[in-house]
């Protein structure tokens, strides 16, 4: 590769990484992974089989009886199921920080709440801004979108489940 052709991709690379953000820890150096990879969701660390989406700018999961609710005048919260890959259900009840809008294939508007959920993968652990949404009719129960990964994670789309270092839970020491 030419030397030229290096720097444009260095340039590129960092570009599309976007500005690093140090609102959840230091992210020091990049992993490499696979587009699929395990997930461990929350400070319990739920394991879901997850899809590292470049294409997509922020994050979603699959969760179950989704009901939104006020604990005040103001705040809205939401209680909701996330299911991991070997059955295993936890049940959480979150401040909803925004509610997006997201567009259907079929061209319409849902509008789901979005969430601060801990993440790990490849050894990462990092908070997401999560949107909760039914995944049922995907493979994947979680996306993780380019928010996540700017910074964190470089994809390697002709690979999967290559992460060398696992999760635990976000209590281990």
């Amino acid at each position: 590769m030419t030397n030229l052709k290096r720097a444009g991709l260095i340039a590129a690379v960092v570009l599309l990484s976007g500005p690093a953000r140090a609102d959840d820890e230091i992210r020091g150096e990049m992993i490499r992974l696979g587009y699929i990879e395990n997930v461990s969701v929350g400070k319990l660390g739920l394991e879901m089989k997850g899809k590292l989406d470049t294409g997509a700018d922020t994050s979603s999961v699959h969760v179950h009886n989704v009901k939104v609710y006020k604990r005040s005048d103001k705040d809205n919260w939401v209680r909701f199921r996330l299911i991991g890959k070997n059955g295993r259900t936890i049940r959480y009840d979150q401040n909803v920080i925004r509610f997006v809008q997201i567009k259907t294939k079929t061209g319409g508007l849902i509008r789901r709440p979005v969430i601060h959920l801990p993440l790990c993968i490849g050894g990462k652990w990092g908070l997401a801004e999560i949107n909760l949404a039914d995944r049922g009719d995907f493979d994947y129960d979680i996306l993780l979108g380019r928010e996540f990964l700017a910074n964190r994670v470089l994809v390697d789309s002709g690979q999967t489940f290559i992460a060398e270092e696992e999760c635990g839970s976000a209590n281990d020491d």
